[in-house]
C-alpha cells in the first residue's frame, strides 16, 4: 500500500521535457512509481484531474537565515509552492559571527535578515547548521556561507589588506563551513566590506574553495553603468579560482542601460560558457530590488559599518563631498541615485517610532514632507535609523525581465528579505505564482514546462540537491498540485502581505504540508548539507 496516490494528473517532472498523463504514488517520503493508471491501494487518494502534477518549487536565494527560528516561518514560503529554499546570499550570511564582531554584523544585517533573537546561540557555521537541524522545519532548508560576513568576523568592515593571521582566520572559517556541509561560497561585492577587494583578494580569500566542489555564488559589484565589468570580474575569480560560477539575480539597473546592457551580458555569459566554464544564473520577476538604505553609498562612505557611516553622513564637509558623487555618474560603484533617482528609491523599514509615517513612502516624498533636499532627507534618515533602513528599488525594465527569464541557464528566484517591520517586498510571498501566471498563463514567455524546470531541475542541479527537483522514481516526495487557471495572487508593492492562492497541495517529504490553500503544519522538512 501506498501513503499517496496522485491519480488522473498531468505530469510536469521538471526535466524540461514534455508534459504527460500519468499518476504518481509516494511511499516513505520518496516517490514510488510513476505510471499510467496505477491500481495499487493508498491510505490517501487525491484526484489530479485537470491538474499539474510538478516538484515542489526550489528557490535558492532567499535570506531566512534567522526567521526560520521564527514561529511564521513556513507559510510565505509554502504557500507559493516552495518545497526548498537556501538562504545564505549575497556575501551576507548570518555567520560566522564572533562575539568581538557579533554586534556590528548584526547591526549591518538587520535590513536584509532582521533581528536576531538574542536566544539563539551560535558564533559559526557548524553551531549554527547544528540548531537549524534542532528546529521543527516546515520546508527544506539549506544554507551558504557568505564571504562578506566573513571578512567581517576577522577585519570588522575596515577596508585594506587581510593580515596574515586574519587571512588564515577567514580560510578557516570558509574551510570549516564547507566541511560542515555549506553548499556554496556567495559574495556581496556590491557591499561592504567585500567591495574592498580586487580580484587578486578574492583570488587569495577563497583559496580554500578548490578542495570542495560548490559553485561560487554572486551579487556582482555593478548591475547599471558597471554592469560588463562586473561580469567580467567575476568570471575571472571564477576562472581562476576553477569552481562553478553563479550569478545572482542578473538584472540591468537604469533606463540608459535597459535592452542591449542585458544583450550585452548574456552574451558575456555565453562566451565564457563556449570557454568551458560551467556559468548559470538566476532572476527574480519583478522590476523593483529590495536591500539596504545603505546601497546608495559609494564604498568610502561605508568604511566602518553603521557606526562609521553615521560617523561620515554626521560631517558637514562629507556630505557635500557625498551629495556631489552622488550627483554625478560613476565608473567605480553602482550609483543609484544618479541611475533611477530618488522617486524610485523607497523606504520599505524604518524602525524609529517617530519615523514610522514615512514607511513606503519614496525619498522624494519623504524630503517634500519635511522640507528637505532629498540628499538631506536621506542622509539625516540613516542617521536617525543607525543605518536600519530597508529599501524598495525600482531599478530594471520587464522586457529585461522576460529576455533574462528566457535564457535557458536562468533559475527562477525572489531574492527574499527579511527585515523586521515595516512593508516587505511582494516576492516575499508572491515570485514563484507571479511567474507562471504572468509569464506562462498570461503572456507567454515561457512553455510550462521550461518554467517548471527553472523552478525545480535547474536550481537543484546549481547546488548538486540529489533527489530534489525532479519527479523521478526514488527522488523526494516534494511534489506540487494545482491548476494554472486556478493560481492567483494579489500581493503588491503596497499590501504585499498576501498569500498566493491556488495550490490544491503540496507535499514536503511525502507529507501533505499544504491543503487546499490551508497549512497543516506538519514539519516535514530536511537541513541541506553538500554532498
Amino acid at each position: 500500500m501506498f501513503d499517496i496516490l496522485i491519480q488522473n494528473g498531468t505530469v510536469v517532472d521538471g526535466s524540461g521535457s514534455p508534459a504527460y498523463c500519468a499518476d504518481v504514488a509516494v511511499k516513505d517520503g520518496k516517490i514510488a512509481q510513476i505510471a499510467p493508471h496505477i491500481v495499487v491501494d493508498a491510505q490517501k487518494i487525491i484526484d489530479a484531474a485537470g491538474r499539474l502534477i510538478t516538484p515542489g518549487f526550489i528557490d535558492i536565494h532567499r535570506h531566512a537565515d534567522v526567521n526560520l527560528f521564527t514561529s511564521e516561518f513556513g507559510e510565505p514560503e509554502l504557500r507559493q509552492g516552495l518545497t526548498t529554499i537556501i538562504n545564505g546570499n549575497c556575501g551576507l550570511s548570518v555567520v560566522p559571527c564572533p562575539p568581538e564582531h557579533r554586534d556590528e554584523i548584526f547591526t549591518f544585517l538587520q535590513p536584509v535578515i532582521g533581528e536576531v533573537d538574542s536566544s539563539l546561540k551560535f558564533t559559526n557555521f557548524e553551531e549554527y547548521i547544528a540548531l537549524v537541524q534542532k528546529q521543527p522545519l516546515p520546508l527544506n532548508v539549506g544554507m551558504l556561507i557568505g564571504n562578506g560576513t566573513v571578512r567581517a568576523s576577522v577585519k570588522g568592515y575596515e577596508t585594506g589588506r587581510l593580515t596574515p593571521t586574519e587571512l588564515a582566520q577567514a580560510h578557516h572559517y570558509l574551510h570549516s563551513s564547507l566541511a560542515a556541509g555549506a553548499l556554496g561560497v556567495t559574495l556581496g561585492i556590491v557591499y561592504a566590506p567585500e567591495n574592498c577587494y580586487d580580484i587578486d583578494g578574492f583570488v587569495e580569500v577563497l583559496q580554500p574553495m578548490r578542495d570542495f566542489q560548490v559553485p561560487l555564488v554572486t551579487h556582482i559589484r555593478g548591475e547599471g553603468d558597471t554592469f560588463h565589468q562586473s561580469l567580467h570580474e567575476v568570471i575571472e575569480i571564477a576562472r581562476r579560482l576553477g569552481v562553478p560560477l553563479h550569478i545572482s539575480h542578473l538584472k540591468c539597473i537604469g533606463s540608459r542601460n535597459w535592452g542591449h546592457g542585458v544583450t550585452k551580458a548574456l552574451e558575456i555569459l555565453d562566451n565564457a560558457r563556449q570557454s568551458g566554464m560551467d556559468i548559470t544564473c538566476d532572476a527574480y520577476p519583478y522590476t523593483a530590488g529590495s536591500t539596504q538604505l545603505i546601497q546608495i553609498l559609494p564604498p568610502q562612505f561605508l568604511e566602518g559599518g553603521s557606526a562609521g557611516i553615521v560617523k561620515a553622513l554626521s560631517n558637514p564637509e562629507k556630505r557635500r563631498e557625498l551629495t556631489e558623487i552622488l550627483k554625478k555618474p560613476s565608473d567605480y560603484f553602482e550609483n543609484l541615485v544618479n541611475m533611477v533617482g530618488w522617486g524610485n528609491i523607497v523606504m520599505s523599514t524604518l524602525t524609529q517610532p517617530e519615523n514610522q509615517k514615512y514607511i513606503g513612502k519614496s525619498v522624494e516624498q519623504i524630503a517634500a514632507e519635511q522640507g528637505k533636499d532629498p540628499y538631506d532627507c536621506a542622509y539625516d534618515m540613516l542617521i536617525s535609523e543607525q543605518c536600519k533602513i530597508s529599501m524598495v528599488d525600482y531599478i530594471t525594465s520587464e522586457d529585461d525581465i522576460k529576455t533574462i527569464l528566457g535564457y535557458p541557464y536562468t533559475s527562477v528566484i525572489s531574492d527574499s528579505v527579511y527585515p523586521t517591520g515595516g512593508v516587505p517586498h511582494p516576492r516575499l510571498y508572491a515570485a514563484f505564482p507571479k511567474v507562471l501566471i504572468e509569464y506562462v498563463r498570461e503572456s507567454p514567455v515561457l512553455t510550462i514546462e521550461q518554467a517548471i524546470h527553472k523552478m525545480t531541475a535547474l536550481p537543484a542541479s546549481v547546488y548538486h540537491l540529489k533527489g530534489k527537483g525532479i519527479l523521478r522514481e526514488g527522488c523526494d516526495a516534494d511534489i506540487n498540485v494545482f491548476a494554472l487557471k486556478n493560481l492567483s495572487t494579489d500581493a503588491t508593492y503596497q499590501e504585499p502581505r498576501r498569500f498566493a492562492k491556488g495550490f490544491d497541495f503540496i507535499l514536503v517529504g511525502g507529507k501533505i504540508a499544504v491543503d487546499h490553500d490551508v497549512l497543516t503544519h506538519i514539519p516535514a522538512g530536511k537541513t541541506l548539507f553538500r554532498i
